[in-house]
This record gives C-alpha cells, structure tokens and sequence, in this order.
C-alpha cells in the first residue's frame, strides 16, 4: 500500500460528508474560491498577524478573549437562558444541547459559578451570552458583581444585540466591572443609519473599557461592510471581529432562496470533523479578507480580526490532546508524536508498503522512536526527524498524519487519525 491508497478512505470520508450536507439541497462551490493561500497573501499585504494555523488574521487590536478561544484555557462561557429578541435564520443556538429546554428554563449563573471557584476552578476570561442574555439584566450584571469578586482581574465579556441595552443597564454594568461588550449587527440594520442599535454602541464606547462588533460576513454585502466599518471606526469603537459565515445545517429553506453555495473547503484534517461549526459558505472569507484590506487603504484605527471556521475549531482540538502534553504517561506511550501549536492537532511522519520497513529499520538504528504497524503496513516517525531520514533514505515517501484523541462511550482513551498528506 503507497500513500495514495491509504488517503482514498480519508477522501472517502470527505464525499460521503459533502454528499451529506447536499441531502440540504445547498451545493458546494464547483471550484474552490478562496484558496487556502489567500490568508497569507491578505497578511503579506496588510502586516497583520496571520496566527493559529492560518485561521486567525488580526491586525491593530484583538481582544485578549479572542486570544484565550484558541486553547480554551482558564475560560468559560454563561448563558441564562437561549431565549432571543431576534429570530436570525443562521444562528447556530437551535443546535445546542437541550435548546427547547433553555427556551424556557433558567439557569443560575451566579450559583455555577460559585460552584466552579469553590471547586478551584481559575479563570482569565469569562463569557456572558444567550440568546439575548439583556432579557435577564439583573441576572448578568449580579454575574459580573460576583465574578469581579472570585476573580478581580478576570476579563467579561458580553454578547448582546443592542436592543435591551438601555442608559440604566449600561451604568450598571460598568459599575460592575464589566470589560467588553460585543454588539451582533443584523442584516437588517448595517443598512440603517438610524438603526439604535448605532445609539447603544455610541453609548457603550463612552461607558466601558472595550466595545467590539462582531459578527458573520454574508457574501454580497461588501460594499455595506465597508461602510460599516468606517462608521464604527468614526464612532471609536475598539475593534470588530468578522466571522466567516456557515449554514448551520438547520434553516436550509433560507439559505437556498437566498442562493448561497457552501465552500469547496482548501485541505483542511478538520473538514469533515466537526459539525457543530457548521459549513462554510462560499464567498464569505474572500470578502471578509477584502475587508481587512481595506481597512489598511483606509488607514481605519479599529482592530480588525477574521476569524475563519478553521479557527474555532482549535480550543477543542487543544481540550482534546491536552491529554498528550499533560499526562507523561500518554506522552510516553505515543512518543513518535509532536503538538502543533498551529492548527493543535497530533502529528507525526508516515512511510507505507516497502519503505515502511526501510523507516522502521533506521529509525532503530538512529534512536528514534518508530511505530510499526503491520496491517498497513506503515512506520511513524516525529516529523522533526524527517530531515534526518532523508538524508538516509532519501528515496522515501513521506505524509504527514494528523491525530486528535478521543473517547468512547466507555471512556477509554483512543486516538483517532484524522488525515493524511504528502509531504
């Protein structure tokens, strides 16, 4: 068995999601419209970060709780309950656990928390969101109160469309402690120059430490965002997070009368992995990266941030193999395996057929640590060895495998391969 062969079940895999999401009756692209190396051309070209594997691209500013998503480290999200002022036919909450529940059970943030410090949990960067958490004012700002006490230099932040946030709740929220507020513009309003959700952000910047705007690009809306970007630069707003919009595999009607095509994803070990994300839509990376290029030409003062699918994946990957990092006795049992600090997957080199043996033979002279697996048969090295290698074998064909732990229904411990590639 070659390389080609062993990556046809991980192709596989890809069809059979890509033939899944179609039973929506939304197509993917027939071409891929914003190859993966557009990223890097957008940083080259604006001097931005382009940071956790690609997946992240900020420049000017980008809130420290953006920083901390990537691991999902000392972080947490609230939620009261998941009832909402609006009805936005791309939200991802009707995917949640138990969401008819939360439509109409309340959950006492202020006691979880409690529970969590009594328990030793730390925390840098604490989350409040919903549905629209403001339904519930006296509840969010007692959170912020308490959470300011267990933890006084904890970051918060809020997420909140604009429409409850009224003078006496925004006071009270300072006064509180709270740190940043992320107001989600709808469709309905970019357009509006006396949409109040404008008059509550204008508010807000005079009030807190942090206002941010953040939310999905929809394609075919560029030239509105531009505009909407120069206005909350003009309004002082501290920095706007663009997300890459994604069908949320619910609400498929709206998405097909509005002709939106999914993304031909570029390469990507996660494309198939995890559904909660939703799938991508085409069109919308390309504008939200014309987007941070514009902001450059225009010299705009607010932090721009594209946040991609690929990047919200990365906290749970991390969560996932922290076990590797953390447990010396796993770490020891997997040896041949290297954390990337990009994209937070496990990864290691692989020879099959022939060089398989050629591979584990070396690797047994060098001192390297090698597994071998017969089946295939295949022969894993740490990838930091591959330079090594070649200069020994260099006829040898290598790909990189790629590896997330999980577990199963009885909780053992087992490590999943993910995906294949040349290299």
């Amino acid at each position: 068995m070659d390389i080609r062969e062993y990556a046809q079940a991980f192709d596989q895999v890809e069809h059979d999601y890509e033939d899944a999401v179609a039973a929506f009756g939304i197509p993917f692209e027939v071409t891929e419209s914003c190859p993966r190396k557009r990223r890097l051309q957008t940083a080259a070209m604006c001097g931005c970060h382009c940071e956790n594997g690609g997946g992240s691209l900020w420049r000017g500013w980008i809130s420290p709780a953006c920083l901390a998503c990537r691991t999902g480290e000392r972080t947490a999200t609230f939620f009261v309950d998941l009832r909402c002022t609006r009805h936005c036919y791309f939200c991802f909450n009707p995917n949640q656990d138990r969401y008819e529940y939360f439509l109409s059970h309340r959950r006492d943030i202020v006691g979880e928390l409690e529970q969590a410090a009594a328990v030793g949990a730390q925390f840098d960067c604490l989350a409040i969101t919903g549905g629209e958490p403001l339904l519930h004012k006296e509840s969010v700002v007692a959170f912020v109160r308490r959470a300011k006490e267990l933890y006084s230099d904890v970051h918060i932040r809020l997420y909140t469309c604009g429409d409850l946030l009224d003078d006496p709740c925004l006071d009270a929220l300072a006064d509180a402690g709270l740190d940043e507020v992320r107001f989600s513009i709808k469709p309905e309003d970019v357009a509006r120059p006396d949409a109040p959700v404008f008059g509550r952000i204008g508010a807000a910047v005079s009030s807190l430490p942090d206002v941010m705007v953040e939310m999905p690009v929809i394609p075919g809306t560029l030239s509105e965002m531009q505009e909407l970007l120069v206005r909350l630069d003009d309004m002082g707003v501290r920095g706007v997070n663009l997300l890459e919009f994604c069908f949320p595999l619910c609400n498929a009607e709206a998405f097909r009368d509005r002709g939106f095509e999914l993304r031909k994803h570029p390469f990507n070990y996660l494309y198939d992995y995890w559904y909660g994300g939703g799938v991508p839509v085409a069109g919308s990376e390309a504008e939200a990266l014309a987007l941070m290029e514009y902001a450059v030409r225009e010299s705009l003062l607010l932090g721009v941030h594209y946040c991609s699918s690929d990047n919200k994946n990365t906290g749970q990957v991390y969560q996932q193999n922290k076990v590797f990092t953390c447990d010396d006795g796993v770490w020891a049992y997997y040896p041949w395996l290297e954390a990337d600090e990009g994209d937070r997957l496990l990864k290691c080199a692989k020879a099959f057929g022939d060089d398989a043996a050629h591979v584990c033979d070396w690797a047994c002279a060098a001192g390297v640590p090698c597994s071998f697996d017969e089946g295939v048969p295949s022969a894993a090295i740490p990838l930091g060895s591959v330079a090594a290698l070649r200069e020994m074998c260099p006829g040898v064909a290598l790909a990189e495998s790629a590896n997330v732990f999980e577990r199963r229904e009885t909780g053992e411990l087992y490590l999943r391969e993910v995906g294949v590639r040349a290299v």
